[in-house]
């Protein structure tokens, strides 16, 4: 028996890896890298409910404004969080410390001393991107 090598019936052209032809033929022109970034956050008055969804939204983007009221909002919302989840910790810790305080109460406070610092690390880009961007709100940017 012979085996019998098939032909293709077509030829892949080979293309060069730093061509603009090879660029293209990936999926990517220079007009849509343009599209790909993240437009600049434009600045509304908000309440205090679209003022977080805003300050969690633009984690990363610090081009474009925050309103007074956004940032306004967001600042009290993560200054309140923080107080509130740092004040709920220590208050657990008065309670864990007795010999007699109940399981609950120690899964508790384990659980708030293990995600104080994810809760911080969570928030503090967003409050960095937020400030940068009332930063170029006043300065008319």
């Amino acid at each position: 028996m012979s085996e019998k090598n098939p032909t293709p019936s077509f030829v892949y052209e080979t293309l060069s890896d730093d061509t603009p032809d090879a660029l293209a033929a990936g999926g990517f022109t220079e007009d849509e890298l343009a599209d790909e970034r993240r437009a600049p956050a434009v600045a509304e008055e908000v309440g205090f409910g679209r003022a977080v969804r805003l300050f969690y939204r633009h984690y990363w983007n610090d081009r474009g404004t925050a309103s007074a009221s956004e940032f306004r909002w967001a600042m009290i919302y993560v200054v309140v969080g923080t107080v509130l989840y740092i004040g709920t910790t220590l208050l657990l810790n008065h309670f864990v410390i007795p010999a007699d305080a109940s399981s609950l109460v120690r899964t508790l406070f384990m659980l708030f001393v293990i995600t104080n610092p994810l809760w911080l690390a969570i928030n503090i880009a967003p409050t960095i991107s937020l400030i940068k961007r009332r930063r170029n709100a006043k300065e008319g940017l």
